[in-house]
Order: C-alpha cells, then structure tokens, then sequence
C-alpha cells in the first residue's frame, strides 16, 4: 500500500509533463503553420556531357554494348523527361529499364569532372547551357541581376518602377490585392480613332487560362498576360502577338489579321487560327487563299499584246484564198475584234 502510495504521484506528474509537452508541440505546429513560408533556392547538378552511355550489363561480342552517345546540357532534376524523349535512353531503357539508366545518367553527371553544383533562384528556370550549366532564365515578369564582378547573374530582381505583387513583379496602380492581380485590358490600336472593343472577349486575372485558351502576353505590360483563343482571336490569330512571361516560354507567332493591307475590317476573320479575309478596298480583291488583298488587274507586263491589224489581214488573206465571201470576212472580224475588247476589259490583253 505504502509503494502505491509512492508511485502514484510519480505517473500523475510523468503524465503531466507529457501533456505538457505535447500542447507545447501543438501550439507550435499551430504557429508555424500560420507563417508565410519561405521559398528556398532549387539545388540540383548540371553538366554539359559528351560521353558514351554504356550499358555494363550487356557484353557483345567481349564488350559492354553503348547504347549510344550523349551530347547535350543536362541537370538531374531533368533526367525523368530527358529518358522520356531522348532516342539514346530510350534504347537503353527497352534493354535495361528506366530505373537502371536512370542511375547510369546520374552517374555520368555526378562523375563529369565539369559537372556544376547549381543554385537557382525563386523565379528562376534552368535553362542549361553548355558553356553555363548553371544557367536560369527569371519568369514572373522578373529580371536577372548580376552582382558587381561576378560573370553570371545569381538572382532574378522586380527593377524600378516595378513592384512585387503576390509572386509577380509588374505595374500594379491599383495595388496590391489578396489575389494574382489582374492586368490591364489590352488596347486596340485603333483605340484613338474611338472603335469599340469588347472588353469581355477575353478571361484575365485567372492564373490558369481553360484549356480553349492560350496565355499570352500584353504589349507594353511588364509581365502583364491575358488568355487568348488563337484561333479565333484576330489581333492573335493563330499565336500570341507577345510572348508570356507566365509559365513556358512560347515565341510570338500570330498574326494581326486587321493589318492585312488594303483589306476591309470588318470583313477579316480569324477561321481555324488564320486570317481569313473576304472583302478589300476598291481595286483590290481576296487572294486565292484568303489571306491577302491583291490588285485586281494585272501590271501591263503580265498581259498578252495582241495586233488587231495582222490578225484581221490573215482572216482576210485565208478566206479570199478559199473564195470566201466579202460578209463572212467582215463576220470574223468582228467576232475576232470582239474577243479582244473582252480580253481588254479583263486585263489579261492589250491591243496594239
């Protein structure tokens, strides 16, 4: 009785020390839940590589067979898509498996003596290179900055008079909101002549465009974007007229199907992501194609002269030959007189 006596109070404090404790650990994980988290630098190894990929297992003929050789800058982050499309390690992978060639690609970076210990910046993308392995590309708008004296830049910067805004760095003269802020409605060109524009047509502010929709970037927006359907769009038919700094980088390749020369306005389209036009100015007409305006005549170089004068002797000469009478001749004349003017009118001849 006298030991339980004694034990009792030792569990009762054990156990409040542990409930202690573990509020306290709770309490913690509550807070540090609630705090903004940091982004830290991307780590990975990156190398130019020039080398065989050996497959050891594999003897022909007394030697490991090479599935290959490898030319092109890679980093082991990228190993899972570079086997995915690259013919050398797709061939090693049919014999080998994907684990297994994974392995040995890693094994050549690692083991490269100019392989690259690499430290990415927030917002910035690899973009190995060979003569930089450790090269980035800053995305969201940002700028590369390079320190005084160093030969690369080492973090992607949001300059002056730009500010940062929920992981972008743009014109924000609205401020800054809980949200991607969104960014100014494009401007037609044709603005200062007062046309209309329907500022509905296209989706801003989300930071994902459906899947109708490219995303692309807003002349003159610092960093700004807009979702677009190119294929349809006739300021961006069939590509971005500006390329987005928002995820992958895409080349501009629309067209501004409303500066087609000599074309109409309202009558260009965007058909099938190209320009489609169906009506032009006076003296011009729609390409076979439908994609430009043409002259409607052709240059005086390209029509076919025709001498109206030996063509009519020669009606004369052959049927005074055949004894032909005076009204078939004056007949053929005037059929022959009379396929000229239309050939004339039609510009495809000239008479002389």
């Amino acid at each position: 009785m006298k030991f339980f006596s004694t034990v009792t109070p030792l569990v009762l404090a054990a156990s409040a020390t542990y409930v202690s404790a573990t509020s306290l650990t709770n309490g913690y994980n509550i807070i540090k839940s609630r705090q903004a988290k940091v982004h830290r630098d991307l780590l990975d190894v990156c190398v130019g590589l020039d080398a065989d990929l050996v497959l050891s297992e594999i003897i022909q003929d007394g030697k490991a067979l090479v599935a290959g050789h490898l030319d092109v800058c890679l980093c082991v982050s990228l190993i899972p898509d570079f086997i995915k499309v690259n013919v050398v390690a797709q061939t090693a992978v049919n014999l080998l498996g994907v684990a297994k060639v994974s392995a040995l690609i890693e094994g050549l970076i690692n083991d490269d003596p100019g392989c690259q210990h690499c430290t990415f910046p927030e917002h910035g993308q690899s973009v190995c290179a060979p003569d930089w392995p450790c090269q980035f590309q800053c995305q969201d708008g940002y700028s590369p900055y390079t320190n005084p004296g160093d030969a690369h830049p080492s973090s992607c910067s949001c300059p002056a008079p730009m500010t940062e805004c929920n992981g972008q760095c743009g014109n924000f003269p609205n401020g800054c909101g809980s949200a991607v802020p969104a960014p100014p409605q494009r401007r037609s060109r044709h603005a200062t002549f007062g046309a209309a524009k329907d500022i509905n047509k296209r989706q801003v502010g989300e930071s994902k465009c459906p899947v109708d929709k490219q995303v692309c970037g807003v002349p003159g927006g610092n960093g700004g974007w807009e979702c677009v359907d190119t294929k349809s769009d006739k300021e961006s038919c069939g590509g971005c007229m500006t390329p987005s700094t928002i995820g992958v980088y895409h080349p501009a390749t629309g067209k501004d199907c409303t500066s087609i020369p000599n074309a109409v306005s309202s009558s260009v389209e965007c058909r099938s992501a190209a320009c489609h036009v169906s009506a032009c100015e006076a003296g011009f007409v729609p390409s076979a194609a439908n994609d430009a305006c043409v002259p409607v005549s052709a240059s005086p170089a390209d029509k076919r002269f025709f001498n109206w004068q030996e063509a009519s002797e020669a009606v004369t000469k052959k049927a005074k030959a055949v004894g032909g009478k005076r009204d078939i001749v004056a007949a053929a004349n005037a059929d022959i007189r009379g396929m000229v003017k239309l050939g004339e009118g039609a510009g495809l001849v000239k008479l002389l």
